[in-house]
C-alpha cells in the first residue's frame, strides 16, 4: 500500500476549507483560523500491534500516548492547549489498566500545560487509543516545506529506542515532550517535522514536500539511544540500522537558518539537539547519506517492506541490515 497515494485519493473527495493554511503533507498538524485566531489540530490512533507501544508499564504507556500526540503540535511550533481522547480498554483487567493509563496521561498533560476536554471510552480484546490535540500560536506556524536556500538540520534527543520497542516486546521506550525546546528554538527555524515514522521516513517526506532540495545526513552524527547502542553491541547489529526503521521515535527534525546557528546553539542544553546534516536547493535533489562527515555521499535506498502491511518481521529486519551495509559498510 502506498500511504501517500491513498491519502491523496481520499482527500480528493473533500472540499478543502479556505481557512486551512497548510497544504496536504505540508505540516505535522493541520493549521487553520477561526476568526482572527490561528490554531493547530492533530489526531492520531495508536495500538500495540501496529505501533509497538508496549504496556509493560501502563502508566508510562499513558505518558507516551500523550507525548506522541503532542509531538505533531511541537513540530508546527504550536503550544498545546486542549486534548480529547478515545480510550479503548482491554477486556482483561480493564479497571486497573484504565486507572494506571490515566495517571500517565494526566502527568504528561500537566507537564505540557494542556487540558483534557473529554472524549469516549470503549472495550475490546486489546487496548486502542486515539489522541486529539489542539494548540495555539504565539508566532508563525512552522511547516515541513521551506523556501530557504539552505538550512542546517538538527535533531532533538537520541534515536533508535522507538524502533527497538517496535521490534522487541520486552522493551518499552519513553518519549520526550518538546514544547519547551520549541518555544526557545522557534525564532531560528525555517522547517520542522517529527519522526513519528522513524528518522529515514521523516527525511524522505521532507524530500517529497521540498522536491528541489538535497538532504545530506551524517549518520555518525545522529545520537543513538544508550539502550539501542547496548542492544546492538550484544546482538552484533549495526546501530545505523535503527535510523532506517519505521518505528516512531517522536523526536523532532528542525531546519536552522545558518546565519542563526550561533544564537540557536546558545538556547539549548547539552543533549537537547544535534546537527545531523543540511537541506539545500539543488539540481541533484533527494536524500543522501554519509557515514561520517568526510565520507562520500550515497543516495538513499528505498525500502521494499513496510512492516505495517507486511508482517514478516524477520524479512523486514534482514532488509534493514542489508541496506545498512550497502549505505554505511
Amino acid at each position: 500500500m502506498d500511504e501517500f497515494k491513498a491519502i491523496r485519493a481520499m482527500t480528493a473527495a473533500f472540499t478543502r476549507s479556505p481557512a486551512q493554511h497548510n497544504a496536504l503533507f505540508e505540516s505535522d498538524a493541520e493549521v487553520f483560523s477561526i476568526g482572527s485566531n490561528r490554531l493547530a489540530i492533530t489526531t492520531d490512533e495508536f495500538c500495540e500491534e501496529e505501533d509497538g507501544f508496549r504496556s509493560s508499564n501502563i502508566e508510562q504507556l499513558g505518558w507516551n500516548l500523550v507525548a506522541a500526540t503532542l509531538s505533531d503540535l511541537a513540530a508546527t511550533g504550536a503550544d498545546p492547549a486542549f486534548f480529547l481522547q478515545v480510550l479503548g480498554l482491554p477486556e482483561k483487567d480493564s479497571d486497573r489498566f484504565g486507572l494506571e493509563l490515566t495517571r500517565g496521561i494526566s502527568a504528561a498533560l500537566r507537564a505540557s500545560n494542556c487540558f483534557m476536554l473529554g472524549g469516549d471510552t470503549s472495550c475490546g480484546e486489546h487496548w486502542r487509543y486515539v489522541g486529539t490535540a489542539i494548540g495555539t500560536f504565539s508566532g508563525e506556524p512552522l511547516f515541513r516545506s521551506t523556501n530557504a536556500e539552505r538550512l542546517l538540520l538538527y535533531a532533538t534527543g537520541s534515536f533508535g529506542d522507538g524502533n527497538l520497542s517496535a521490534l522487541n516486546p520486552d522493551y518499552q521506550a519513553k518519549f520526550e515532550l518538546h514544547h519547551d525546546f520549541m518555544r526557545r528554538a522557534r525564532p531560528f527555524l525555517g522547517l520542522g517535522m517529527d519522526s513519528s515514522d522513524g528518522l529515514r521516513n521523516t527525511l524522505v517526506t521532507l524530500c517529497m514536500v521540498n522536491p528541489g532540495s538535497r538532504i545530506m545526513v551524517n549518520a555518525d552524527a545522529v545520537p543513538i539511544h544508550p539502550d539501542v547502542a547496548a542492544f546492538c553491541r550484544s546482538a552484533g547489529m549495526p546501530p545505523q540500522g535503527f535510523l532506517l526503521g519505521s518505528g516512531g521515535e517522536y523526536e523532532l527534525v528542525v531546519g536552522v537558518y545558518p546565519e542563526h546557528q550561533t544564537a540557536f546553539n546558545n538556547i539549548w542544553q547539552n543533549g537537547e539537539a544535534t546537527c545531523i546534516g543540511s537541506i539545500e536547493k539543488s539540481h541533484q535533489p533527494g536524500l543522501f547519506w554519509q557515514k561520517t562527515d568526510s565520507s562520500a555521499a550515497k543516495p538513499d535506498i528505498p525500502m521494499r517492506i513496510d512492516p505495517r502491511f507486511q508482517k514478516d518481521r524477520r524479512a523486514y529486519v534482514a532488509e534493514i541490515i542489508e541496506i545498512t551495509h550497502r549505505l554505511f559498510g
